[in-house]
């Protein structure tokens, strides 16, 4: 791991930097950079994105092949891997030797790996970084990147992975970013299910909330939920968390592992999407687990 908290921010040697995909993540990376004195140019194919950043001084190209045949260097923040997929098959050619593509979707591993493939057949180089730290943290440079890919490729590309981040990990070759992603996916969204589970549990039993996180010490999920503004919003969609589970379980197919705690975790995420919508907040899941557990955090906290 690299802690990059004093890393440079001047990334003149990088050439040319690019921004795919301008939604949250997409325009708070963009923005991160510009704070550090770097302006890099940006496509969306949602206009209104690109127009907001453009009011703020983002060159706007007109299409993704003039991004990759431009940019030294294109930073990815599309939805799927398969988004990732189907735009680098379709633009490779523009795509010049020697570009690097980092693709920060919370992504599939093992169509990471085939992208890297065909981003090498063009004499370029594609890293898998998954992201932690949501739209805050990248316009505030604190992200957690996990950067799977050519240890070279990294190598000069980290000194614009210190802007956007806080801590970086080159975790091994092709894949092993969006791996190691779906791992803290699943390992954060599991203890957020849990949690909750155990404040319903002790709020059904008569037990203090508050109590009950000071014992467990849940200074994550539980703390935000019990905090005053806890029932707002966690700023995460269902429809992501089921995609995630979706991937894990793609990974543990892969590689054969058996993993039952994970599957009840996603049958829960899809059951409590069903019940919310897809558009839903992850909020909304407790909202959710509540009405199963006839239970309401919010009496038992007496507000």
């Amino acid at each position: 791991m690299t802690d990059t908290a004093t890393a440079p921010t001047d990334l003149s040697a990088l050439g040319r930097i690019g921004i795919l995909g301008a939604g949250r993540m997409g325009a708070g990376m963009w923005r991160c950079l510009h704070a550090a004195g770097t302006t890099a140019s940006v496509f969306d194919l949602h206009a209104p994105a690109t127009a907001a950043l453009a009011s703020e001084g983002a060159p706007v190209v007109a299409d993704v092949a003039t991004l990759l045949g431009t940019c030294d260097v294109v930073v990815c923040s599309l939805p799927t891997s398969h988004d990732v997929q189907a735009t680098v098959d379709g633009a490779l050619d523009a795509l010049r030797p020697g570009t690097v593509l980092i693709d920060t979707t919370s992504g599939e591993p093992a169509i990471s790996r085939a992208v890297a493939a065909t981003v090498q057949s063009a004499s370029a180089t594609f890293l898998d970084a998954g992201i932690s730290g949501g739209p805050a943290g990248a316009l505030a440079g604190t992200l957690k990147i996990m950067v799977g890919g050519d240890a070279a490729a990294f190598a000069r590309v980290e000194p614009l992975l210190g802007v956007l981040g806080a801590q970086v990990w080159h975790c091994g070759g092709p894949g092993t970013g969006h791996a190691m992603k779906t791992a803290l996916n699943l390992s954060n969204q599991g203890k957020m299910l849990l949690e909750i589970e155990a404040l319903l549990m002790c709020g059904r039993a008569g037990l203090d909330p508050r109590q009950v996180a000071e014992v467990l010490e849940l200074r994550t999920w539980g703390h935000f939920l019990l905090g005053d503004d806890g029932r707002r919003t966690f700023g995460f969609a269902v429809d992501l968390a089921v995609k995630d589970w979706g991937v894990a379980t793609g990974v543990a197919t892969e590689h054969k592992v058996p993993m039952p705690i994970a599957a009840a975790c996603a049958q829960v995420m899809r059951a409590a999407r069903a019940e919310a919508g897809p558009d839903a907040d992850l909020i909304d899941v407790v909202r959710v687990m509540e009405r199963w557990a006839d239970y309401d955090l919010d009496a038992g906290l007496g507000r």
